[in-house]
């Protein structure tokens, strides 16, 4: 699971730089059509990218024994 979600971080991270490369780089911004290319890179790299962090830290809370901390 997590592996997968490692993918599509870099696979939305690769989506979002191409869309701001776009962005700066060239002229497709100035077209409606290439506007919603750079929008839709853009927008859809930083949806994929954003389930990682809480992945992570699922992960992390699971490996975390239950009475690690507590005196109880």
């Amino acid at each position: 699971m997590i592996k997968l979600v490692k993918v599509l971080h870099i696979i939305g991270l690769i989506m979002m730089l191409v869309g701001v490369g776009l962005y700066w780089q060239s002229d497709v911004g100035q077209q409606v059509s290439g506007m919603l290319v750079i929008a839709l890179l853009i927008g859809v790299g930083t949806l994929i990218m954003s389930p990682l962090p809480v992945a992570l830290v699922i992960e992390w809370a699971k490996k975390q024994s239950p009475h690690s901390g507590s005196k109880e």
